[in-house]
């Protein structure tokens, strides 16, 4: 299964908001018990997505503040409703505002809809070291690999120089380290 579950990114304001889309494309195995006869995406993958674009509004949020690349982690899920059922292949649009940002945590208050109808929304806690240290240690593969990131899913903002850039530029730097990722299948298009 393909963990990258967001597909685009339509609208970034750092410190405020952001809004994506993403398509429910699951394998059937993991829908064809969810339920039997009426495939419905699990509520945990929609929180999931969710999380993924809400993750990318914290990270331009303290580039664009601090210049330092933080990467998120859900920490907590709060008053998650789920309110309509998701059925898979379908393209949903999901919006997130920062309702809160401390130095190591932030808040987002989150919704996913398909048209004009809501079906989801919650509230979402995530955690960060405020230095923008990874687990492994290796600042730059992840920074390389997050602004690569920013570029696949054709986001509107775009991660402005930073004092710690490499000379070659980023691109460069990700396509020097990208074949330690495990390989990927495309993302579906929208």
């Amino acid at each position: 299964m393909r963990w990258l579950l967001v597909d685009a990114i339509d609208q970034v304001l750092p410190g405020e908001r952001i809004v994506g889309r993403a398509i429910t494309a699951l394998p059937d195995e993991l829908v064809g018990d969810h339920f039997p006869g009426f495939p419905v995406t699990p509520g945990v993958i929609l929180t999931e997505m969710t999380a993924q674009l809400c993750g990318k509004l914290i990270e331009a949020t303290l580039w664009e503040q601090d210049r330092v690349w933080v990467f998120p982690i859900l920490s907590i899920v709060q008053n998650a409703k789920f309110r309509a059922f998701v059925p898979p292949d379908s393209t949903i649009t999901m919006s997130a505002k920062l309702a809160e940002l401390r130095p190591e945590s932030a808040l987002c208050r989150a919704t996913v809809s398909i048209g004009p109808k809501r079906h989801a929304n919650m509230s979402l806690v995530f955690v960060f070291d405020p230095d923008g240290a990874s687990a492994d240690g290796d600042r730059d593969f992840l920074e390389a690999y997050e602004r690569a990131e920013f570029r696949r899913m054709n986001s509107p903002w775009t991660p402005s120089p930073g004092p710690a850039d490499p000379p070659e530029g980023w691109v460069a730097r990700w396509d020097s380290v990208k074949g330690r990722l495990p390989r990927q299948p495309p993302a579906p298009k929208l």
